[in-house]
């Protein structure tokens, strides 16, 4: 027996929410040996260990994941922030398009693609070979975001090859793009919510369908562990790390007092819990088998 081998993991997930169906991907994932100060720049080293250790993770080892997330209407289809395609870094990413034939979907389906934010992990796979990957879609962004991205306004020092790529890949399908302000009403069900912070215009979501409600939080959480025990904690991919912290705040106590399933997209696959508000702060509980009955 070869000692080289794939771990096999489940790569996509669905389950109805009212009359929407919802699909997460697993587009890929990096490992990753530096949980700190990756997960949060402003703690400390032992902080960290100690959250990890409490989750029995494997410090300073880590997991970040990519998941994007499709909804079927009784009308359309939104395929939210779809991964890297073939601009993935590494063999571990980049599995989107591979895996969007097994749901049942193919990119000529989808009407809508949302961008949360302009990262490469959530724009990338906007085009293939240079022409879109998405053909009959319109483009859903903020506002705020394109013209961040677009612009010359300062940027940390580690985005300047985010900026080339926004400028190379989204930029030149403006005219297919419908910009928005936070609350817009994306199409019927799905909303807009102000997520600033982790990027310029970086968007949430709130999705209801038949009563039944969703949130979308995108990259307000970057750890399922980390993330939620420390709000004040810093993400070093947050492109304004204290607005990120107010933005981090107030969606995640509102999700918490909703009780409603939450997907972001860095959480471990499928991506889908619920975050409990608990007497020292909050905590990530993922789902069960409660989708699926």
């Amino acid at each position: 027996m070869s000692n080289s081998y794939r771990n096999v993991r489940p790569e996509i997930y669905q389950f109805n929410l009212g009359k929407f169906r919802i699909t997460n991907i697993l587009d890929g994932y990096f490992h990753r040996e530096d949980m700190h100060p990756f997960t949060a720049t402003n703690a400390s080293a032992p902080e960290i260990e100690k959250i990890a250790k409490q989750h029995f993770l494997p410090f300073p080892k880590l997991e970040h994941n990519f998941v994007p997330t499709l909804i079927e209407t009784s009308n359309a289809l939104i395929a939210f922030d779809p991964g890297f395609g073939k601009r993935a870094p590494g063999p571990s990413a980049g599995w989107y398009n591979r895996l969007l034939e097994k749901t049942g979907y193919s990119p000529e389906q989808v009407t809508h693609v949302v961008i949360s934010h302009g990262h490469p992990d959530h724009i990338a796979n906007l085009t293939t070979d240079g022409t879109p990957t998405f053909k009959n879609a319109e483009i859903i962004i903020s506002r705020t975001e394109f013209e961040f991205w677009s612009g010359d306004s300062p940027i940390p020092d580690f985005r300047g090859p985010t900026r080339k790529m926004f400028q190379e890949v989204v930029v030149p399908l403006a005219d297919r793009c419908r910009f928005v302000e936070p609350d817009a009403l994306l199409v019927n069900g799905i909303t807009a919510l102000n997520a600033f912070g982790h990027s310029a215009g970086h968007m949430a979501f709130h999705v209801e369908s038949e009563g039944a409600e969703l949130m979308l939080l995108s990259d307000t959480i970057a750890h399922f562990a980390v993330s939620l025990a420390n709000l004040e904690w810093q993400f070093s991919m947050d492109d304004n790390p204290e607005m990120a912290i107010t933005t981090r705040k107030r969606l995640v106590e509102m999700a918490a007092s909703k009780n409603a399933p939450v997907i972001a997209f860095h959480m471990p696959f499928p991506s889908v819990g619920y975050i409990e508000k608990t007497s020292s702060g909050f905590k990530w509980l993922p789902a069960t088998y409660q989708m699926n009955i």
